[in-house]
């Protein structure tokens, strides 16, 4: 792509577009937003594409830039200064389970429960929550992500499971692990 190729560009948009809508999705529910920021983010790399480094991970590189990207836009949008320092910046997280999995009465209490255990959490939980089990970063990664250390990511992380083992008993504990391995959570 950095040398032109159209074809390279192409390939990355149709890998990485679909990951970011989704990612952007935890942020605002505006899909024109969001849809005008990955675009806003792939023409951005085209046009500066002669002056880009060489990132050691190209989906952590873009889910950074987006990430930053989609921040700004809302800001402006909001008329807010910043939302990348802020703690209380809406990312929403919810549940979506097959109905085979368990009975429906019971799956509508588990959902209730672990919904209400993930609105417990900081929004940076939550996000942290997506990248790791969701999107499979690293902890390196995230950190990168989220501009905050390696260490910082695993504290954030070890504190999200904190608050969700306090809430949950051990038996949905086990069902989110589960889902969220299967990703069967938006």
């Amino acid at each position: 792509m950095k040398a032109g190729n159209r074809d390279a560009l192409k390939e990355l948009y149709l890998e990485y577009s679909n990951k970011l809508y989704n990612y952007g999705a935890k942020f605002t529910a505006d899909k024109d937003l969001i849809r005008d920021v990955i675009q806003e983010l792939f023409i951005h790399l085209w046009d500066k594409r002669a002056n880009l480094g060489n990132p050691q991970d190209v989906k952590n590189y873009l889910f950074k830039s987006f990430r930053s990207a989609i921040f700004k836009k809302l800001a402006r949008s909001l008329r807010l200064e910043s939302l990348g320092d802020a703690e209380d910046y809406a990312f929403r997280v919810s549940i979506n389970m097959e109905d085979h999995l368990i009975l429906e009465e019971d799956q509508e209490a588990i959902k209730r429960r672990i919904q209400a255990s993930l609105n417990r959490l900081t929004s940076r939980q939550r996000e942290v929550i997506f990248l790791k089990f969701y999107e499979g970063l690293s902890y390196a990664e995230i950190a990168d992500v989220l501009d905050i250390s390696v260490k910082g990511s695993y504290k954030l992380m070890a504190r999200a499971l904190e608050v969700l083992r306090d809430h949950l008993g051990q038996q949905d504990m086990m069902f989110l692990m589960l889902l969220l391995q299967l990703k069967l959570f938006r």
